[in-house]
């Protein structure tokens, strides 16, 4: 994969009191990728879909060096051969939540990881987003994880698990600015149908 799937965690809220451990795993996970062909079954990230969406993600990563958030990666990207469209994993952390990286959309390997003390803090800032196509929540409360999933404006919600899962026989599609209607075998031949309702009055037995 080249970190281009339209579902990408870029926003990760971790609470404050498991922060610490928490990066440096991420970390040291995140920036083991090998880059290379995709084709090569040893390679886990490819590179970028062209010249233009490569600029767009260095330049997202300009961005997120001047927002006043720190840059938890080498400030370095690959040295590769003319053409060929690499970014190295880049992680930001203490990113101010108005910050243009915060709101957009990136498609790269670049991912904002946050803190939050409370389960509401938590919710307001993952649905601050104008995008609402997949969302995830890791507890080991199950009570929790249905209140939390039910909160999160997201067309879907993993549970333990995130992206690129999902079911392939169930609805997939956003909400707010991630769309509003839903793919699958049933679901999407909806947006085709017309409903028609039909009231008949009957006389009274």
């Amino acid at each position: 994969m080249s970190g281009q799937t339209c579902m990408a965690n870029s926003r990760i809220y971790v609470q404050r009191a498991v922060a610490e451990p928490f990066l440096a795993k991420f970390k040291a996970a995140f920036t083991s990728s090998r880059l290379g062909d995709p084709a090569d079954p040893t390679v886990n990230q490819g590179p970028q879909a062209d010249k233009i969406q490569h600029a767009t993600v260095l330049r997202y990563i300009e961005m997120g060096k001047q927002s006043g958030g720190k840059l938890l990666t080498e400030d370095k990207q690959p040295e590769m051969p003319p053409g060929n469209f690499f970014v190295s994993p880049t992680i930001f952390v203490d990113v101010p939540e108005d910050a243009t990286i915060m709101k957009d959309e990136i498609f790269g390997p670049v991912v904002i990881i946050n803190t939050f003390d409370t389960e509401a803090e938590a919710v307001a800032k993952a649905n601050d987003t104008e995008y609402g196509l997949y969302a995830a929540v890791y507890t080991k409360d199950l009570d929790r994880a249905m209140r939390v999933a039910s909160r999160l404006e997201a067309g879907t919600v993993g549970v333990n698990c995130t992206s690129p899962t999902k079911g392939d026989d169930m609805p997939f599609g956003g909400q707010k600015g991630s769309g509003v209607q839903r793919e699958s075998y049933i679901h999407s031949m909806e947006t085709f149908m017309e409903t028609k309702s039909v009231l008949i009055k009957v006389a009274e037995l």
